[in-house]
C-alpha cells in the first residue's frame, strides 16, 4: 500500500513523455488546421455577404462568387501546405533541404509546364474580365451547358442535352459565347398565310405580348417593351413576320415557351392561319 501511495510509482518514463509530447504536436497541429481553414471559410463568407448587400447587380454577384471560391481553394492549399512541412518538422526532417530541391525541381518542371502556365494565365484573364461566371449558360470549344465550376486552369461546363460534366482547360479556349451576360433574347418567328393581313398579325402579336406583361411570373423576367421587325421574308407558302423581347440573364427560354402558347392560343382566336405543309394521298382504287 505504501508502495502504491508512493509518488515515484506515477512517474512516466522519459521515453513515454517523449511519445505524448509527439502525439500531442501531431494532435494540436492538426486542430490548428481545422480551425485555420473553419475560419478561412467564415472570414471569406462574412466578407462576401457584405460585398453582395452593396451590390444590385445579377452579374456582379456571380463573379465575386467565382472569385471567392478560387481564393477560398487557393488559401487551403497554401495552409495545408503548412501544415505538411510541419509534420514533416516534427518526424524530424529537416526542411530546408527538401525547400532548395523543390526549388530547382520547380524550375526544371517550369521548363517543360509550358501548357499549365498557359492555362493558368488564361484562366486568370477570364475571371479578371468576367468572362465567364459559375451559373452562366455558354458555348465554350463546342460544348454548351452551365458552369458549374470554375478554377485557373479549368472550367467544368454540365451539357445541358446528357448531363455529362465537360472540363475545359482555359489554355485551349479561343471563343466563349455567353448566353446570360447582363441579359438575354427570346426571338421568334411567325409564319402566317399569304391571305393574313401583316397590320392585323402585327397587333395581334402585341395583344399577346400585353397578355404575357400582365402574368406577375413573366413580367419580372421582361426587361423591356417587344420589338416587332414587321414582314421579313417571302417563303414558298407563307409569310414570316419576326420580332424579339429583351429578358432577365437565363430568363429567354421561360419566355419563348410562355409566349408560344399564348400566340398559337389567339391566333386560333383571330382565325389568323398558320400554314403547316399537307400531303394528299390518292387511292387509284
Amino acid at each position: 500500500m505504501e508502495e502504491f501511495l508512493n509518488l515515484e510509482f506515477f512517474t512516466l518514463r522519459p521515453e513515454y513523455i517523449k511519445i505524448i509530447v509527439f502525439v500531442w504536436s501531431i494532435i494540436k497541429c492538426t486542430i490548428l488546421l481545422l480551425i485555420s481553414i473553419k475560419f478561412l471559410r467564415w472570414i471569406l463568407n462574412k466578407f462576401y455577404c457584405k460585398l453582395i448587400n452593396k451590390i444590385e447587380l445579377e452579374e456582379r454577384k456571380q463573379q465575386l462568387l467565382t472569385l471567392k471560391t478560387i481564393i477560398c481553394h487557393a488559401s487551403e492549399f497554401v495552409i495545408f501546405a503548412i501544415y505538411i512541412m510541419s509534420m514533416l518538422f516534427l518526424f524530424g526532417i529537416d526542411v530546408r533541404p527538401l525547400l532548395a530541391t523543390a526549388g530547382v525541381l520547380g524550375v526544371a518542371i517550369g521548363f517543360g509546364a509550358k501548357r499549365f502556365v498557359e492555362d493558368i494565365i488564361s484562366g486568370f484573364i477570364i475571371l479578371i474580365e468576367g468572362q465567364i461566371r459559375v451559373g452562366d449558360y455558354v458555348e465554350v470549344q463546342g460544348m454548351t451547358g452551365t458552369v458549374e465550376k470554375i478554377t485557373l486552369p479549368l472550367i467544368t461546363v454540365r451539357s445541358d442535352k446528357t448531363g455529362a460534366i465537360c472540363f475545359i482547360r482555359c489554355g485551349y479556349i479561343d471563343t466563349i459565347i455567353n448566353h446570360t451576360m447582363n441579359y438575354s433574347y427570346a426571338f421568334f418567328a411567325f409564319d402566317v398565310a399569304y391571305k393574313e393581313n401583316i397590320e392585323h398579325v402585327i397587333n395581334t402579336v402585341k395583344k399577346c405580348f400585353q397578355k404575357l406583361v400582365e402574368n406577375p411570373e413573366y413580367n419580372k423576367l421582361i426587361k423591356q417593351d417587344i420589338e416587332i421587325f414587321g414582314l421579313d421574308e417571302f417563303k414558298e407558302s407563307s409569310l414570316c413576320i419576326k420580332c424579339r423581347i429583351k429578358t432577365q440573364p437565363k430568363g429567354q427560354w421561360i419566355i419563348r415557351r410562355a409566349f408560344n402558347t399564348i400566340i398559337k392560343e389567339e391566333f386560333e382566336k383571330e382565325n389568323i392561319e398558320i400554314p403547316f405543309n399537307q400531303i394528299v394521298v390518292t387511292n387509284a382504287n
